[in-house]
């Protein structure tokens, strides 16, 4: 078995997961020969034998100086790690089934050249280079297998610059940071009884429309910019957004989970998905309701992505209930 996984486990048990940029230390980095190293001791052994049997002292002079380049390598191959910085990774929502790119941000000290970084993921695909700058960006293929946030696994950076006579590694593991959505499927028609039906609405209902104005409050994650009340904002030292009423007799549809079509919740969550594509492209009103939490009808892209977000999130908080 190898000595990685091993290594692995009790790397995870002395370093939690991170949330924040992370330089690397002597501490978070290991190092061992790899084969062609393993093979040059295997040479410096035999000329020393050869030279001992023999008392040849050129012999000897030869394998102190290589033994003397094969440390300063050792010292070089672990230094060319020491004092990255190594920024949480990146990544735009994807659906299930899908593969995510994860970007992952490497900074070097300034003014400095690291050669022949190379990242791993846990499946195995590889990226690298040499950081000519002072920050540099990997893009990273991460399979996107279930909904929800996206963990990106342990990632090993490593590098066996500058003889490949050893191999210096870590590994970096930060908390799920990107989004994937449910994989959309099910019936594309919208449904019947819902879109193309006038709806009662009260006088004023909080959109994200552009109808007429009908007050402030609170911003939320997923308002967008043009809503905010900068001047009120100002004053009051908190980001205020418009509220706007919606037109009577406008098109609305509710997506409701507990009336979606589908055996178990993530079929009907896929129906929803599928839903929320074909309401936004048809440009019509539409709303979310999960158990107890309900998103009040919107159109546009940040509301598209909230609700495509609360889809995707599902379960992990109170509308679980």
């Amino acid at each position: 078995m190898s000595v990685e996984p091993r290594i692995l486990r009790w790397h995870r048990r002395r370093h939690p997961l991170l949330r924040t940029a992370h330089p690397l230390t002597r501490r978070s980095i290991y190092i061992l020969p790899t084969r062609t190293g393993l093979v040059f001791a295997a040479v410096l052994l035999a000329m020393l034998g050869w030279s001992i049997n023999y008392n040849a002292s050129l012999g000897f002079a030869l394998v102190f100086l290589l033994g003397t380049i094969a440390i300063e390598a050792m010292r070089r191959t672990h230094d060319n790690l020491l004092g990255l910085t190594v920024h949480p990774p990146l990544a735009e929502p994807v659906f299930a089934g899908d593969t995510a790119f994860i970007r992952l941000r490497l900074e070097a000290p300034a003014g400095e050249i690291r050669y022949g970084v190379v990242v791993r993921t846990a499946a195995g695909v590889e990226t690298g280079g040499d950081l000519d700058g002072p920050l540099a960006a990997l893009d990273l293929p991460v399979p996107a297998q279930r909904r929800g946030r996206l963990a990106s696994g342990a990632l090993r950076v490593s590098t066996c610059f500058p003889l490949g006579l050893f191999t210096a590694w870590t590994w970096v593991e930060f908390q799920p940071s990107g989004l994937v959505w449910p994989q959309p499927a099910g019936v594309a028609q919208l449904p019947a009884g819902t879109h193309g039906k006038p709806q009662q609405q009260p006088a004023r209902t909080e959109s994200a429309g552009d109808e007429d104005f009908a007050g402030l409050r609170p911003w939320r994650r997923g308002d967008p910019a043009t809503h905010v009340a900068w001047k009120p904002s100002a004053r009051s030292g908190q980001l205020q957004v418009k509220q706007f009423s919606a037109p009577p007799g406008g098109d609305e549809l509710m997506l409701d989970l507990a009336s979606a079509p589908g055996d178990g919740i993530e079929a009907r969550l896929s129906q929803l998905t599928l839903w929320t594509i074909e309401a936004d492209r048809a440009d019509v009103r539409f709303g979310l309701r999960l158990g107890a939490t309900e998103l009040a009808p919107a159109r546009g892209s940040a509301h598209r992505f909230e609700v495509l977000e609360r889809l995707a999130l599902y379960g992990e908080g109170a509308d679980a209930a």
